[in-house]
């Protein structure tokens, strides 16, 4: 039976559900807050690592399968109501995806140049390209986002780039060839030390970025825990910090139209279903938290099969 089915986000786990649901002869509307499809793999993956004409390619393959169409510029939950959305069609699948960026807490996080890594790269991602050259830079962050960052500020012509991260090198989460490429580039991976706080001047803007050295600890879930080590903050002068300390689910307008979520990830079981709400489904970064794209790709199937 034909059945039209709303998708909320056009990121990897969206597109992959609209594929598999079109293939099966359902006619599907993507809900899309950009202009352009592909959530993070557009916004947040830098150009040298995804060229986004390869990207286009792929988009343009599911989209030729017919059944689809896409509402740009469209948020659930502000342009149109979650509410309309589920009560105009079937089926509902979320696919928000994770894509507002952590902020730091610590005195001086308020400073003029202290930006979220998940903005300047959106920022990247919509062709406004800033201009870093000459300026020293200091990331905060050990995952795949914290180098993406990394390695881009020094593209963009930084004259130092250093990325501050509590833990060893070796316990840093993001691929190690990720990290190898940005020291080969000229970037610098300052372990062992924790953020403590940013250090202004009178114009409410970073100037330094106050750390304490670390230690290994004792072992957690396969890592050392860092540890302090007694010794004196150290300050890292900068022209800007860049923070890639994780990545956040705007669920709120979900959850105040009933969806269950925990800390703004939306509860679903395995195969991407709500508990309690027939048609309505969730999968990807919404329901894991920040994950690979494959993983969301995964989660669109699996929602679509069911």
């Amino acid at each position: 039976m034909k059945t039209k089915i709303a998708i909320i986000g056009g990121g990897p786990a969206g597109l992959s559900a609209a594929y598999f649901l079109s293939l099966m002869g359902h006619s599907v509307t993507i809900f899309e807050r950009q202009e352009k499809l592909g959530g993070m793999l557009r916004y947040g993956i830098p150009e040298y690592r995804f060229p986004k004409a390869r990207l286009d390619e792929d988009i343009n393959a599911i989209l030729s399968t017919g059944n689809i169409t896409v509402e740009y510029n469209s948020k659930v939950g502000d342009s149109i109501s979650v509410a309309d959305v589920r009560n105009s069609f079937d089926a509902m699948f979320v696919a928000i995806g994770a894509q507002k960026g952590k902020t730091l807490r610590m005195d001086g996080n308020d400073a003029g140049n202290v930006v979220s890594a998940v903005d300047i790269l959106d920022r990247i991602g919509h062709g406004d390209i800033p201009d870093y050259t000459g300026k020293t830079v200091v990331v905060i962050g050990g995952g795949n986002v914290a180098m993406d960052v990394t390695r881009t500020a020094k593209r963009l012509g930084a004259k130092t780039v250093k990325c501050v991260y509590r833990r060893r090198q070796v316990d840093m989460t993001a691929q190690v060839e990720e990290v190898e490429g940005a020291i080969a580039e000229g970037c610098d991976i300052v372990p062992l030390m924790a953020p403590v706080r940013v250090e202004k001047d009178e114009n409410n803007q970073a100037i330094a970025l106050v750390v304490q050295p670390q230690i290994p600890g004792e072992y957690d879930r396969g890592r050392p825990k860092p540890v302090n080590a007694n010794r004196p903050e150290e300050k890292i002068p900068c022209d800007m910090i860049i923070a890639a300390i994780g990545q956040e689910i705007d669920s709120l307008p979900f959850s105040e139209e009933g969806v269950p979520t925990k800390w703004n990830n939306i509860l679903s079981d395995k195969f991407c279903m709500i508990e309690g709400m027939d048609g309505v489904f969730a999968g990807g970064d919404c329901r894991s938290g920040p994950s690979t794209a494959i993983r969301a790709i995964e989660a669109g199937k699996t929602a679509a099969g069911n």
